[in-house]
């Protein structure tokens, strides 16, 4: 309780100064949510600064709930190995590392579980959605190892359901990565622990200025991994061109990843402490998996800011075969899929009654065509097919939101969106003989109204307030053969809070309180155990803040957050017991500090470093087991020289104190409690250097 109360009470204490200045700040930031400054001739990409709630704007952080925008300038300065990392110092977010080379992360927000690959989160890259429903791994299933954190512009996190311009698996809420226009060429090699190797090079091609531009990257890595068959190798090329046409830019990028892995899995945790098997041990040293992954994106905006279109055009292979020992024998799951589809969007700013209005409004689909296969093995060598199951999944949308300000200090959001969802699974003669050779036809959809409203007390500080229905697609896989009466999950939920965000982006602040229930949740633990929770209840608490010490924008940052949350069970009293593997509060606590600072700023060496406490999780309903919280350290010393623009040198480590290796991912299944270990502490070493090609924003 001690360890709580300190870090609830450092986390709160980064918004003191903040609020204070506050009150003596009166401007409100612009719409465009980034700010820049001319360093002589390079110009240099800082902080991302959050719209005010009270702005009408397109820009999420303008809505009434919680929202987390960072940039790249919050990337470069994090001490990232993979897409995780660039997510857990973020407010409400955990993320756990399953040990599985690989296979997805387990990231959690708002109480969802941390143990089924980030499937109640919806993800979305330059606005193409990645989470697959009816995944054989998660309903929702969400894969972001081809993500390249170098290439990144802005991550935007909003929590609970209230993107309109998001439908299925937003439970936690939505996570959004937007990638780069421009690019300049650089070469960066990387090394450390466990074998880790690394080289990313970057081809730009334009001038500053030019209407057209492109890059094309090249990633490959290795990695022996911690544990026993840990080893994962990844070959990752992607191009993007930007074109400035008369009335907007377009940009059409195309990608293609290839992983091959091998998978620790999991070990009995108490063998693991007795000493009796070594934390590094595997279950199968002929575990593993290989992904392949090719997508291509359109995207379009319109230039002019108050009246424009957007349209996201996209198509996705994804081919996951999986060999993994869960105990009873080896067996492989290959699903593939192929995806497409798109999203065209009106945005209008305008003035309705003398008040200041904005109006959006747009269509979606998308069309799934995925297939499940299952064999027995042994060492790879397949046995007689088990299991074969087709699924195509067709989901037409449409979704408005209105923004209305009828007096300086009010503004008022409303938002609709619908989706249909139409599901055609056929059950092969391999299955089990109750739904073998069945055909399974349904469709179901989804109203989800959204509103919301914000009330400036000071020209920094807003109180805002909503309430947002969302939905979980059913498992086409399986959940609908033999069942086709099956209806969606569905979400309730409300939330209130303070935010506080400056002109200069000095401050950030953000005070938030929710109340959701879900209908219908179910659980699959990750060795395929299902529990049906029914009817489930979240209340929770945010905080977090960001308050630079001085004016310059180079100047010491603090910054921190705070998160709690009650998953409970609904299904026959108030307290009928817990949902399990969520962790009941997260807190971090952090610096950013600049050491070394000389010739006119031309070499610059920085340190920025945070504790991360990640509290206990129920284990069983009845909470009677759970772990125990755990810290989690991580820090990043970076030189660059702005008279080399993109130069990089950086050191970067993470470290586990006291159980938290083994805390991280440990969960109970069929009575006995399993473990994925952590390493205690990984390093890395990393020397990025500019070749050619046109200065850039880095």
């Amino acid at each position: 309780m001690k360890i709580y109360c300190k870090w609830a009470a450092a986390a709160t204490s980064v918004l003191l100064p903040g609020f204070a200045l506050a009150q003596t700040s009166g401007q409100r930031p612009p719409a465009d949510s980034t700010k820049t400054q001319r360093l002589g001739t390079v110009e240099v990409r800082g902080e991302t600064v959050s719209t005010s709630k009270m702005t009408v704007s397109a820009e999420a952080t303008a809505s009434p709930a919680a929202v987390t925008l960072v940039g790249r300038a919050y990337i470069a300065r994090q001490a990232v190995t993979s897409y995780g990392d660039l997510l857990r110092p973020l407010a409400g977010v955990s993320v756990s590392n399953f040990q599985l080379g690989g296979v997805a992360y387990g990231i959690q927000m708002r109480g969802y579980v941390a143990t089924e690959h980030a499937r109640d989160i919806a993800f979305f890259i330059d606005g193409v959605p990645q989470n697959q429903g009816s995944n054989l791994q998660a309903n929702g299933y969400a894969d972001l190892n081809p993500l390249i954190p170098e290439i990144i512009r802005r991550i935007e996190v909003v929590r609970g359901p209230f993107s309109a311009f998001s439908g299925d698996h937003a439970l936690g809420g939505t996570i959004s990565f937007d990638t780069e226009d421009r690019l300049p060429t650089s070469l960066t090699l990387e090394g450390g622990t466990y074998g880790t190797a690394r080289a990313l090079g970057i081809v730009g091609l334009g001038k500053p200025g030019s209407k057209v531009a492109a890059y094309v990257v090249l990633d490959a890595a290795h990695g022996d991994g911690y544990r026993d068959n840990g080893r994962d190798n990844h070959l990752n090329g992607l191009a993007k061109v930007t074109a400035a046409l008369p009335h907007g830019t377009a940009t059409l990028r195309v990608q293609a990843y290839g992983d091959n892995s091998g998978s620790a899995s999991y070990l009995s945790r108490a063998a693991v402490e007795a000493g009796t098997l070594s934390r590094r041990a595997a279950v199968d040293l002929t575990d593993g998996n290989q992904t392949r992954q090719q997508n291509a994106v359109f995207n379009y905006k319109g230039n002019n800011p108050n009246s424009y279109f957007s349209t996201t055009l996209y198509v996705l292979h994804h081919n996951f075969p999986r060999f993994r020992n869960g105990g009873g024998g080896q067996r492989v799951d290959r699903d593939e899929r192929t995806y497409g589809g798109g999203d065209v969007r009106y945005t209008r700013i305008t003035t309705l009654g003398g008040a200041p209005t904005l109006l959006a409004a747009g269509v979606s689909y998308r069309a799934d065509a995925a297939s499940d296969s299952r064999f027995p093995t042994v060492g790879r060598v397949r046995g007689p097919q088990t299991r074969q199951r087709d699924l195509t999944l067709n989901t037409p949308s449409a979704y408005a939101q209105v923004q209305y300000q009828p007096l300086v200090r009010l503004k008022l959001t409303a938002a609709a969106r619908y989706d249909r969802l139409y599901y055609d699974v056929r059950v092969g003669s391999f299955d089990v003989a109750s739904v073998a050779n069945t055909t399974t036809t349904t469709n179901v959809g989804a109203f989800n109204p959204k509103v919301g409203a914000a009330f400036s007390i000071t020209p920094v500080v807003s109180l805002f307030a909503n309430y947002a229905r969302g939905f979980k697609g059913i498992d086409g896989y399986g959940d609908l053969p033999g069942n086709a009466s099956l209806g969606l999950s569905r979400l309730n939920s409300y939330e209130a809070g303070f935010s506080a965000d400056d002109a200069t982006g000095r401050l950030h602040g953000l005070l938030t309180a929710y109340h959701s229930e879900q209908t219908g949740e179910v659980q699959v633990d990750p060795l395929g155990n299902l529990t049906n929770f029914g009817h489930t209840r979240r209340q929770g608490v945010e905080v977090e803040g960001r308050y630079r010490l001085a004016e310059t924008s180079a100047g010491p940052t603090v910054f921190g957050n705070y998160s709690y949350v009650q998953p409970k069970l609904l299904n026959e009293a108030p307290d009928d017991g817990y949902v399990t593997n969520t962790p009941r509060y997260l807190a971090t606590v952090g610096l950013d500090l600049p050491l070394l600072a000389r010739s006119a700023g031309v070499s610059r060496l920085a340190l920025s470093l945070y504790d991360q406490l990640i509290g206990p999780k129920y284990l069983d309903q009845a909470g009677t087991m759970q772990t125990s919280a755990y810290q989690r350290l991580a820090g990043k010393l970076l030189y660059t020289r702005t008279s080399w623009a993109g130069f990089r040198l950086y050191v970067q480590g993470t470290f586990y104190p006291g159980t938290g290796a083994l805390d991280e991912m440990t969960f109970l299944s069929g009575g006995s409690l399993l473990t994925a270990p952590q390493p205690k502490g990984t390093f890395t070493a990393g020397l990025k250097i500019p070749i050619s090609g046109f200065n850039s924003t880095q």
